[in-house]
């Protein structure tokens, strides 16, 4: 069985985009990483989707894959060395100062707060909870404005007198 050069491109742009997690990554920097790398592959790219679609479509596959996975392993750095810097706190260091900024730093002491700690009951300062109603209704109900009429027939009747609708 003999394989054709379309099948072999196509396995081999399948293969790529397979196995693009285990490329090496000094081979992704180079090909991927680099702006020269980055532009060559898109114009392989355009020009194997000129020849033939689908080879095309397999090709950006292809490099598409290259492309992430370049992009995953950055980011993976990234956050590894993020993850590092920060370690957990130990309860007791809490109360340690932070190391002086500049040699002989002041720092004042702080301040005691002049308000003692209030509960949340209600006190003899904190006014009263009895309901007062009010003898007088606050409704204050005003008539529909005069240039609208309260029923629908004379409204078209209002904009015909004054020439804005015809029927």
């Amino acid at each position: 069985m003999k394989l054709s050069p379309t099948l072999m491109f196509l396995l081999g742009a399948c293969a790529v985009f397979v196995l693009s997690p285990f490329i090496p990554s000094w081979l992704l920097k180079i090909t991927v990483g680099t702006t020269v790398g980055a532009l060559l592959l898109m114009v392989a790219v355009l020009i194997v989707l000129q020849g033939d679609i689908v080879l095309g479509i397999a090709t950006f596959l292809a490099v598409a894959a290259l492309f992430l996975e370049h992009r995953r392993r950055t980011v993976a750095k990234v956050q590894s060395t993020l993850i590092a810097e920060k370690r957990p706190l130990d309860i007791k260091e809490l109360d340690t100062p932070a190391p002086d900024l500049v040699p002989g730093e002041i720092h004042p002491p702080p301040k005691e707060s002049d308000v003692e700690d209030v509960g949340f009951e209600p006190t003899d300062e904190s006014g009263k909870n009895d309901y007062e109603g009010i003898g007088v209704s606050q409704d204050d109900k005003v008539p529909p404005m005069e240039t609208v009429p309260p029923r629908p027939g004379e409204v078209s009747e209002m904009f015909q007198g004054k020439g804005l609708a015809a029927i």
